[in-house]
């Protein structure tokens, strides 16, 4: 029998969650003055949801090979 987690204990749907609010965010113009710049603030959302998204693949990979073993 397979064990299974909630789909909270999921990096990958959690790394999803970070990222799409990352691009939420930004569709929203998201308040950054504190960070001087929009330039930045958007620099700063994109990586974030770039990099969920990475961690989210990467983890999916991760799970898979588990899987396979």
């Amino acid at each position: 029998m397979f064990d299974t987690k909630t789909i909270l204990a999921s990096r990958t749907v959690w790394s999803n969650l970070i990222g799409l609010a990352a691009l939420v965010l930004g569709l929203l113009g998201f308040d950054g003055s504190a960070l001087a710049t929009g330039a930045v603030e958007e620099a700063l959302l994109q990586i974030i949801a770039a990099g969920s998204f990475i961690a989210s693949t990467l983890f999916r990979i991760v799970a898979t090979k588990q899987i396979l073993n």
